[in-house]
């Protein structure tokens, strides 16, 4: 480890703080030259302001010279494409903006060589150009290679993988060394387009569908409510074998009160999928009604409903794995 010495640190940031202060002050002498009253005042005294000036000059100096480097290194580093580039299966248009990490090639700890230059692409904008990626129409693109991850943003609806995903972030998953072969890359999530059709429902409204471990798929929509059974959930969270798979199970929380079957549900209770029937978890604040008796449901109790409505069961939430804390459901 290289040591660092805090006294030359403090010292090297006084000399950098007091040049960008001189450059500044330079550059407010020659804006004062555009004031009359200021630049005749000046000038009747040449040889002092004179001096200031070469003296602020000299003194920003050092300041200068590091923004110049700075943006020379900017540049260098985020060049404008001037000729097309193919990286295996990535095109990228004349004109493109790109941003590279590394410039010089460099061996890792291991001695393995960095991919560097080209291909250690960062971002690419279509500014000029739209890009296509596996067909896709694509304004930009975030490439993580170390995480193996990439973000495309796309400009219209468009099918990705069996799911129909609306224009915006579509995030992709690849195994390492593979960030230029589009062949292996999967998707990861992406927001799906209104009105797409996924578990036998038609969601209305923004809903995110991603991977999850295994080889499953989580649909969620937070804010709009989404009809189910006859239901009307909100934060309605579903999971799937696949784009058109089964439906492995699924939970929501109710945003209209309903009678289902004998027992009439108020709005915020929790309800979900539970061994091939619906189990309705009303917390203590907001118990459902039996409407046979007339009673209320037992509280810290779940009833199991057939698809049909019938009460099949009235079990202890410890029985079938709910909880409440301060009134928010945790399944």
């Amino acid at each position: 480890m290289i040591p660092i010495d805090p006294f030359a640190m403090i010292v090297g940031y006084m000399i950098f703080m007091a040049s960008a202060v001189s450059l500044w002050l330079l550059l407010a002498c020659l804006l004062a030259l555009l004031v009359p009253r200021c630049r005749r005042y000046m000038l009747g005294r040449p040889w002092r302001f004179g001096f200031l000036g070469v003296g602020l000059a000299v003194a920003g100096v050092p300041y200068a010279k590091i923004e110049v480097s700075h943006w020379l290194d900017w540049r260098a580093h985020n060049p404008r494409l001037e000729r097309e580039e193919v990286l295996g299966d990535l095109v990228l248009p004349a004109g493109t903006r790109v941003r590279l990490e590394y410039l010089e090639p460099f061996n890792d700890l291991s001695g393995n060589p960095v991919p560097y230059g080209m291909h250690s692409l960062e971002q690419a904008d279509f500014e000029r150009t739209l890009g296509n990626i596996m067909g896709i129409g694509v304004r930009r693109l975030e490439l993580w290679q170390h995480h193996g991850s990439a973000t495309l943003e796309t400009v219209a609806a468009t099918d990705v993988q069996g799911f129909r995903c609306e224009p915006g972030k579509v995030e992709f998953h690849f195994p390492f060394g593979a960030h230029f072969r589009f062949s292996e890359w999967r998707l990861e999530g992406c927001m799906l387009a209104p009105g797409s059709e996924l578990g036998g429902i038609v969601w209305p409204g923004p809903v995110r569908v991603f991977s999850i471990e295994g080889d499953g798929w989580e649909a969620r929509a937070e804010d709009t409510p989404t009809q189910l059974l006859g239901l009307e959930l909100g934060s309605l969270s579903m999971r799937l074998s696949g784009p058109h798979g089964d439906v492995l199970s699924w939970h929501g929380v109710l945003t209209r009160a309903v009678d289902f079957g004998p027992v009439h549900y108020r709005t915020g209770i929790e309800v979900r999928s539970f061994q091939g029937n619906l189990l309705f978890s009303p917390p203590a604040q907001i118990p459902a009604l039996d409407r046979r008796t007339g009673t209320p449901i037992e509280a810290d109790h779940s009833v199991v409903q057939s698809m049909a409505g019938e009460v099949l069961a009235v079990r202890p939430n410890h029985e079938v794995g709910v909880h409440f804390f301060d009134e928010i459901v945790i399944p």
